[in-house]
């Protein structure tokens, strides 16, 4: 059993915010974090794997510092990452943005006993569609809004 999470690389709404002339974030000012649901994600999956052993992979799409990002997953205790980075991603919305996972996650491979973890949301879109959409991509059934996940048998 393997467990794939998917995780995003978000702007530090914490810290300094500035906005383009077209209302847009200004990411290149902002510094950056692991998306919080996303780190819900891979700590549900890291319990499971101290339950059963299991292998995890984080998966992310993202410029070439989102590897930074995947370095705190693999010292968290996440065994694989994968970085899925081209220019030409630059700006994707939601549909092209699970299409693109849901290849990268294809291309691992997903098991008859495998899980794919997503976070609710990203904090700078909020839209909740990039989980569900990759599900569909892959035809796999979706729980959304897990409050808790145990692996039983």
């Amino acid at each position: 059993m393997k467990i794939i999470v998917s995780i995003k690389q978000v702007p530090d709404t914490s810290g300094k915010v500035a906005v383009n002339p077209d209302g847009t974030l200004n990411r290149a000012s902002m510094q950056t974090i692991t998306n919080p649901d996303d780190m819900n994600a891979l700590e549900a999956a890291l319990k499971i794997k101290d339950a059963t052993g299991c292998k995890v992979i984080v998966v992310t799409m993202g410029p070439a510092p989102a590897a930074g990002m995947l370095r705190e997953a693999l010292a968290m205790g996440a065994d694989e990452a994968v970085l899925v980075s081209a220019r030409e991603f630059g700006g994707s919305d939601t549909y092209a943005t699970s299409q693109i996972l849901a290849a990268a996650i294809n291309k691992i491979g997903v098991e008859q006993d495998d899980v794919v973890l997503c976070g609710r949301q990203a904090i700078d879109g909020d839209t909740a569609q990039v989980g569900p959409q990759i599900a569909e991509k892959l035809h796999l059934p979706q729980v959304t809004y897990a409050a808790d996940i145990q692996k039983d048998g």
